[in-house]
């Protein structure tokens, strides 16, 4: 997306506790909507509204953790022996795809740095504590 993003406020009326995760995301999806949830309750920021994307972003960080133990045992890149063609492997192209899905619902929600430190985003509401789990950071 490009431009100027839009400031990121606290919400009138928004939600003031984590509603239940969707019934078809699994265990670590849902872990993920829980944490994520109460990040954006507690910014004052979670309307109705999010919880698709909320969703959408629960499901991409439990494939990136599904994706990246298989990655880490995965060569980067794939030999055609016979052709000698080199190509990336499907479990790092897909790993990356579903990083970089990620990182757009983090900056669509304001759990991004970034989004957090647009102009009047912060007033009224609590500072955020840090990157999800697992990113080694």
């Amino acid at each position: 997306m490009r431009g100027v993003k839009p400031q990121l406020r606290a919400i009138e009326g928004g939600l003031s506790k984590v509603p239940p995760p969707p019934a078809g995301l699994n265990a670590v999806a849902r872990e993920e909507w829980k944490r994520a949830g109460k990040d954006l309750i507690d910014m004052g920021v979670l309307a109705r509204s999010d919880l698709p994307t909320l969703e959408m972003y629960a499901t991409c960080r439990a494939m990136v953790k599904k994706l990246r133990p298989l990655a880490d045992k995965a060569d980067a890149f794939i030999v055609n022996e016979k052709t000698g063609a080199i190509k990336q492997h499907p479990v790092h192209a897909n790993l990356t795809k579903y990083l970089t899905l990620c990182l757009r619902y983090e900056g669509e929600l304001g759990l991004t740095p970034a989004a957090r430190n647009r102009k009047g985003f912060q007033q009224g509401s609590k500072a955020y504590e840090g990157a999800p789990p697992g990113l080694d950071l």
